[in-house]
């Protein structure tokens, strides 16, 4: 598997309405996403700490793309104006026993 995170500060007061356009808009894009697994929103408890987007992927072929095609590219655009900076992206590769 393969492991994306983007994390970002919220802009105080706005976490309600990124989460309500994230489930709403930006979910379905993922998950129709050739060899996404799922995704979610982590909301940080401490509004001075970032939030972080998580979507997981068959292989990191299928990440890239995902990424190479513009739909990443769309679902930050959909939800940056809620971003109090700019995010920052790491990748995972997941090793685990069957």
């Amino acid at each position: 598997m393969w492991i994306r995170l983007g994390s970002f500060l919220v802009k105080p007061g706005q976490l309600a309405d990124l989460r309500s356009v994230y489930v709403r808009e930006c979910v379905p894009i993922v998950k129709a996403a050739a060899g996404n697994i799922d995704c979610y929103l982590m909301e940080n408890v401490d509004d001075a700490q970032p939030s972080v987007v998580c979507t997981i992927w068959r292989t990191e072929a299928d990440a890239k793309a995902y990424e190479a095609s513009g739909q990443a590219a769309e679902v930050v655009g959909r939800v940056k104006g809620f971003f109090a900076g700019p995010p920052t992206l790491a990748c995972f590769r997941v090793a685990r026993s069957e």
